[in-house]
């Protein structure tokens, strides 16, 4: 399968790397472009190798039409952790994120979150509706209400138990496993990219957090993430979404099958005075990267009402 990007070589304007200080911790951002700010968040949780760089394939074009701030999450990629132990947890993780939109000095954004980055953003948004100018969801189960027939987390508990990572530190065959078993097709899966998950993956903030996530995973953040996904869903049925919402979908997702998304768009369109849905084919869980130039587009033609 060939995308409509067919990359092959997948850099990063190092240029175009930030850092700014966020209550303590340091937070990394890439900046470009002119317009209307447009602020990317990946998914993932603490201690995962989601990061801005999983957005490097859309950068580029979007900073064309916009403003672009694509953000490592806190306790993600090239981030800080957590100031303690009690902070792995929702609520402040959606207290940092704002604080991070303050620090810039933006207002009237677009927010794009996917999978549980848009659960963040859809929050934010309810949380701060004057903050918010469109909202965008991508491929997020996080999001979607629990549904019997694609349990939370099973995907990922099957691949977990069908590839074990071998002891000793990460090694790119490692890294890459969840961005290959999430494919529709591995060619975005670029050597660059496997070379920055790499180095992520080496880092002892990033070996901090995963220890710290194996202890209190079950107990504080998986808690505090069920709360939040309730409350937020609860809102969306009981007063919809103040803000135009688009949400994009890969047809090929298989830890966010494509009824989760469609369930999800049923019920946001209820109470939404604006929403619509773009599925992209031949696209996983990761469709903006599979689908680049796809994904741009619709993006582009949702906030800004042209092709």
């Amino acid at each position: 399968m060939v995308t409509d990007a067919s990359p092959v070589a997948d850099g990063l304007d190092t240029s175009k790397l930030h850092v700014v200080d966020v209550d303590g911790v340091p937070v990394r951002y890439y900046e470009d472009g002119n317009g209307e700010p447009l602020l990317l968040f990946s998914g993932g949780e603490f201690g995962s190798l989601d990061s801005l760089d999983r957005w490097s394939l859309n950068l580029p074009g979007l900073a064309k039409d916009f403003h672009v701030f694509c953000i490592d999450k806190l306790g993600q990629g090239h981030t800080g952790n957590p100031p303690r132990p009690e902070d792995y947890n929702c609520e402040y993780l959606l207290k940092h994120t704002y604080g991070l939109i303050q620090a810039l000095g933006l207002t009237n954004v677009n927010l794009v979150g996917q999978s549980r980055g848009a659960l963040l953003v859809t929050r934010l948004a309810f949380d701060h509706p004057d903050l918010v100018r469109n909202l965008i969801i991508v491929d997020s189960s996080s999001l979607a209400p629990e549904n019997p027939m694609f349990p939370s987390l099973k995907w990922y508990e099957n691949i977990a138990g069908v590839v074990t990572a071998p002891p000793g530190p990460p090694t790119r065959e490692v890294v890459r496993i969840e961005m290959d078993a999430q494919a529709y097709s591995r060619d975005q899966v670029t050597d660059d990219y496997v070379d920055r998950m790499l180095e992520i993956a080496l880092l002892p903030k990033f070996q901090e957090a995963q220890s710290r996530m194996r202890e209190i995973r079950g107990s504080i953040w998986l808690p505090s993430l069920n709360r939040c996904r309730e409350e937020t869903v609860r809102m969306i049925d009981g007063e919809g979404i103040s803000v135009p919402t688009l949400i994009i979908w890969g047809l090929n997702d298989l830890s966010a099958p494509l009824p989760l998304g469609q369930r999800l768009f049923e019920r946001v369109a209820v109470g939404t005075p604006r929403a619509e849905m773009h599925v992209l084919n031949g696209a996983g869980h990761y469709s903006y990267r599979e689908q680049p130039a796809s994904f741009n587009r619709a993006v582009r033609s949702f906030i800004l009402g042209r092709r």
